[in-house]
């Protein structure tokens, strides 16, 4: 028995080491237990032979699709065991979430974790290294340069358009708030060390609920802490839920925010915050047509018209 060879046999069959892996036949057989790994490994062309709650991902992850050939493997923390077992992986890839998983999944197949970017003070960047890790473990080191140089272009290309758009000057002046709504008196801020904080940067915009807030990607809030910047511009990730929308057309303390009574508050196209190097070029256009539906002037408007065109 050679060195290598007693080695996995002393750990179990354990997932020795990345750098080992990579340099071994590529793994073909892929099971993918994390919806952002998911989306690198898409991006790389690898379609897994099973995924966690691929109904799930399919509705939250749209910058990409799943093959109905992909199998659903369960919740994302308690998968079935015994399907995975029948699909005969040769790798399964997780997160460090898993932690207390990895001893049952290495038994199935060697087990690599990955998904580290998100924990990142600059997730998307974090996300395109963890790109290319997965592209060299697949040895599949010209589609995961092709793919990440498609992000950044289309990154690069949607702050063009906002540069070409009539009020860009007014939106490069005017710091953003990004939320997400999650009832009629809350909702998620994010910051300057998230996904979205750092796509906003790179669009040339400024974070509204910037370092002063301290370091953390996002932030529980009530919709009275966005007053601090009468100047900021409101965009929320659809879909607005029902109560909020009938907050805005009766709450005279949300009818008072500077930018609901400026016309400076628009909705764009869902996209996870948690996603990958596909969900950021699909942000950042995003981005881009909900600030371009504002108008120009911003003219004072009714708060049912603000409603109406927010919705």
């Amino acid at each position: 028995m050679n060195r290598r060879a007693m080695l996995a046999a002393l750990l179990g069959g354990a997932f020795l080491s990345f750098g080992v892996r990579a340099r071994a036949a590529a793994p073909r057989r892929v099971i993918v237990l994390d919806w952002g790994l998911a989306e690198l490994t898409l991006a790389l062309g690898v379609l897994p032979v099973g995924m966690a709650n691929t109904p799930g991902f399919r509705r939250n992850f749209t910058a990409c699709s799943v093959p109905a050939s992909v199998v659903d493997l369960g919740l994302m923390f308690q998968p079935n065991m015994e399907l995975m077992l029948s699909l005969k992986p040769d790798l399964i890839v997780i997160t460090p979430a898993h932690a207390s998983m990895r001893g049952a999944l290495e038994r199935i197949a060697p087990t690599v974790t990955l998904g580290m970017f998100r924990a990142s003070p600059t997730p998307y960047t974090a996300a395109c290294e963890e790109t290319m890790r997965l592209a060299r473990l697949f040895g599949r080191e010209t589609q995961g340069e092709a793919a990440v140089m498609q992000s950044q272009r289309a990154i690069d290309a949607a702050r063009a358009r906002l540069d070409a758009l009539p009020a860009a000057s007014r939106a490069r002046a005017a710091p953003v708030y990004l939320t997400r709504f999650i009832d009629e008196s809350h909702l998620r801020v994010f910051g300057t060390h998230s996904l979205f904080g750092e796509l906003l940067a790179r669009l040339g915009l400024r974070n509204a609920w910037g370092r002063a807030n301290g370091a953390a990607a996002s932030a529980m809030i009530g919709f009275d802490a966005l007053d601090a910047d009468p100047r900021a511009t409101l965009v929320y990730v659809k879909p607005l839920p029902a109560m909020t929308a009938t907050m805005m057309q009766t709450s005279r303390v949300w009818q008072a925010m500077p930018f609901a009574g400026a016309g400076r508050m628009t909705g764009m196209a869902e996209v996870p915050p948690e996603g990958g190097i596909l969900s950021a070029a699909y942000f950042a256009h995003a981005l881009v047509d909900a600030l371009a539906a504002l108008p120009a002037t911003s003219p004072v408007a009714s708060p049912e018209q603000r409603v109406a065109e927010a919705t």
